[in-house]
């Protein structure tokens, strides 16, 4: 294996200012992963630079040009209360003529408007909760099933997900939707809630790639509590969340489910023109069929956790998992 100069580009945690929300948590979470991740790298023989990017946006590009690898490690998830920077940055990278590890800039953009790419997987035929975009100015318009859960139209890593998302008539609804669209850029998307199992699973691979392994989302929670993988499951481990939240990989599912979920998550991914890697999210109906959340293009690759995890339960080192998305990155 010839050894390669590899930059780490990530958001710099320190410019963030998410003070007080409590979210700045999986914030400064980011430098665990980078951390593995050079770690991964270093121990595989090659060469690795950090390179914190940090807001404007403007300035990017700037910081790019001055980075001499022959491939960028791309940790970045978009600035804080601009999202959308993710894709912005890829292209940067693609515009600049850079090999990165990842995503495009195209994929990343579209798995990142959820309400959006909920219409394309309709498309592709693949199941996904029914839903709506709604604003405080437009909740009277709501025409789906309750319970629903309303979340950001545009965020990950949990964000702005509580026990009280999930709700159960139209006060309750209003409250939530006017909550989440004012924190999280005007908008909520409302979805009709599944309380069935959770699943999600990875992928590996550019034109042909594979499912990696099947997790399962476990609960254990006291009564009244929704099953749903909230902030605080993620973040806070003295939480009643954190402690009754657990995984279950690989998922103890027959042959026949396992096959399904396989063929959902391929299908998603094509839909979503996804390579490299990514993950698929998913819930179980109460007449048995597998509903996609979402794929999230650029998920966490930090040890034990996710794709690491699921790799790890079909015996992939975490240096090989590495290794191999890097060498995905370098493919035609």
């Amino acid at each position: 294996m010839t050894p390669l100069k590899v930059a780490i580009i990530y958001n710099d945690p320190f410019t963030e200012t998410h003070t007080g929300s409590g979210e700045e948590d999986a914030i400064v979470g980011v430098l665990e992963e980078v951390v593995a991740v050079k770690k991964a790298l270093l121990d595989l023989g090659h060469g690795v630079e950090k390179v914190p990017l940090r807001p404007p946006l403007e300035s990017v590009p700037g910081a790019l040009r001055n980075i001499q690898a022959d491939v960028i490690f791309n940790l970045f998830e978009g600035f804080e209360d601009l999202p959308h920077s993710e894709p912005v940055v890829a292209r940067m990278l693609e515009e600049l003529g850079m090999r990165f590890t990842g995503n495009s800039s195209r994929t990343l953009a579209l798995t990142l408007d959820k309400a959006g790419f909920k219409d394309v997987l309709n498309k592709a035929g693949v199941s996904t909760p029914a839903f709506q975009v709604l604003t405080p100015a437009t909740v009277k318009s709501f025409s789906l099933n309750f319970p629903c859960i309303v979340k950001p139209k545009d965020e990950d890593a949990s964000h702005g997900l509580s026990p009280e998302n999930v709700v159960w008539g139209m006060e309750q609804l209003a409250a939530q939707v006017g909550l989440i669209s004012g924190r999280f850029r005007g908008y909520a998307l409302v979805e009709e809630f599944l309380d069935g199992r959770e699943f999600n699973s990875s992928i590996l691979g550019n034109n042909q790639p594979e499912m990696v392994e099947i997790s399962e989302i476990t609960y254990t929670l006291p009564p009244g509590l929704p099953r749903i993988l909230t902030f605080e499951s993620k973040w806070f481990e003295d939480t009643e969340y954190y402690k009754g939240t657990g995984v279950c990989c690989p998922a103890e599912i027959g042959s026949e489910l396992r096959d399904t979920i396989s063929s959902i998550v391929l299908s998603s991914c094509k839909a979503a023109g996804c390579r490299g890697y990514a993950r698929v999210d998913m819930r179980q109906a109460a007449d048995g069929s597998i509903n996609v959340l979402e794929v999230n293009a650029n998920p966490d690759i930090t040890p034990e956790l996710g794709i690491a995890r699921q790799a790890a339960a079909r015996g992939m080192a975490y240096t090989e998992l590495i290794q191999k998305i890097v060498d995905l990155a370098l493919e035609p």
